[in-house]
């Protein structure tokens, strides 16, 4: 077992002739560490190329997982190692090989590595795939920020209107974390603002980027036409929540567009009946100062 250990050792830090020497010992090249990581899949991680090749011309299983399921391949897409990536496929590792339904590509996705994600889309996986939670690669893209590798999807044919199984598009996502510039481009290809997320209460982007204090995106979304008053399940607008959260800049640029200070939700509460306790003030002197 000790020289299991070692051939790990050796593999991480890309010493080649180590390698080699526990190989000729009769050590199963296959064999894994406490977590299934084999030799390949620490020398993918680590990005020596000159040693995969050698590990693959020896026989390495290129379609190995590890104990948590991850291949060479995600490993090589996640680090953003493309030769390393082509070198696989070109050795006939299964690019559709999932992880929970997340494949290399959505590891690419969410990692930003533009080349290698449209390698895969060149390759023959699916722009669109959709990981156990239905979330697709520009999905992943968008949480992560990465607005280059998203135009490049939505240019490969990806769709920018799909909901993942809790039924979130990209521009919800991208409202909720404030990722303006990516809510910029989505705007520039005429989707629909306001569709609502039906497991977030029925919220509209304007909505969640109210709730968590997006401001450059709220000022976005208003100067492109979202609806100001549309209402969540439990009857609050844009306005109505971010008095809840005692956001007093969102606050300020809704009641700028005209949002409306009487609003009720469903069990009848106003604006001064939710207001938290830390700002209230502020938010008495914001919507006394926006009297109609």
């Amino acid at each position: 077992m000790s020289e299991l250990k070692e051939i790990f050792r050796a593999s991480a830090y890309g010493d080649l002739t180590e390698v080699k020497k526990y190989l000729d010992d009769g050590i199963d090249i296959n064999g894994g560490d406490e977590e299934g990581y084999t030799a390949l899949h620490w020398a993918v991680q680590e990005g020596y190329i000159e040693l995969v090749k050698y590990l693959i011309e020896q026989g390495a299983d290129v379609n190995k997982r590890d104990n948590e399921w991850f291949t060479a391949l995600e490993i090589a897409c996640t680090k953003g190692h493309f030769e390393i990536v082509k070198l696989l496929i070109a050795n006939n590792c299964d690019i559709k090989l999932d992880r929970g339904g997340y494949t290399p590509l959505h590891s690419a996705a969410a990692t930003g590595r533009y080349e290698i994600v449209k390698f895969l889309i060149e390759k023959g996986i699916d722009v669109n795939i959709k990981d156990n939670e239905g979330y697709t690669p520009i999905h992943w893209a968008t949480q992560e920020g990465h607005l280059e590798v998203i135009k490049l999807l939505v240019e490969m044919g990806g769709n920018l209107e799909t909901k993942d199984d809790s039924g979130f598009t990209p521009l919800y996502i991208a409202s909720s974390e404030g990722h303006k510039e990516i809510v910029k481009y989505f705007i520039s290809k005429n989707i629909n603002i306001d569709t609502k997320c039906e497991s977030s209460s029925n919220s509209t982007p304007l909505n969640i980027a109210g709730i968590y204090n997006r401001t450059d995106v709220v000022e976005l979304l208003l100067k492109n036409g979202a609806d100001f008053e549309a209402r969540d399940d439990d009857g609050g607008t844009p306005l109505f929540n971010a008095v809840l959260h005692g956001n007093s800049e969102v606050i300020k640029l809704l009641l700028k567009y005209g949002a409306n200070k009487d609003v009720k939700d469903k069990e009848g509460r106003n604006l001064y009946d939710i207001m938290p306790s830390e700002n209230k003030e502020e938010l008495l002197q914001l919507l006394g100062e926006h009297r109609t």
